[in-house]
């Protein structure tokens, strides 16, 4: 495993939750064993995918949605504002085999005020998955409030 770009160093050992099996040419199984799912992933169309699974690209830009949604959800309950139905269109650019830019929109279902926008974008950014983005990768976040 490696833990750095530019020289792989052994990583501590320590107990795995989740495994990675590859089954076939460019597909795995992802597996996550204390909630006993699994996710079949292939390679993007660029890497042989026939676009019959998600490819792990796919997660990332789901995961960040998803995370900057949470974060911003949480925030929203300590503040008793309510974001249910919130929901997030993501997507990605590829350059040269590499994520060049993650695209997530967030609708939101209920007109706040400007303070209270301000605070959940704000508190959204904080996510960790947002944070562990390679500043090379361009990020773009929208938030669309009802007028």
């Amino acid at each position: 495993m490696s833990c750095a770009k530019d020289a792989p160093k052994p990583c501590a050992a320590t107990p795995s939750a989740m495994s990675v099996v590859y089954d076939r040419n460019v597909h795995t199984v992802a597996t996550h064993a204390p909630l006993k799912r699994t996710i079949p992933l292939e390679g993007c169309g660029a890497f042989g995918g026939k676009g019959q699974d998600l490819n792990p690209i796919d997660l990332v830009a789901m995961g960040l949605g998803s995370c900057l949604m949470i974060v911003m959800g949480k925030a929203a309950e300590a503040e008793k504002l309510d974001i249910v139905g919130a929901k997030a269109e993501v997507g990605y650019v590829l350059a040269n085999y590499r994520i060049a830019e993650l695209q997530v929109s967030i609708r939101l279902p209920k007109k706040l005020s400007a303070a209270d926008q301000t605070k959940l974008e704000t508190a959204s950014k904080k996510c960790p998955v947002f944070l562990a983005i390679h500043p090379d990768i361009k990020v773009c976040v929208e938030y669309i409030w009802p007028k």
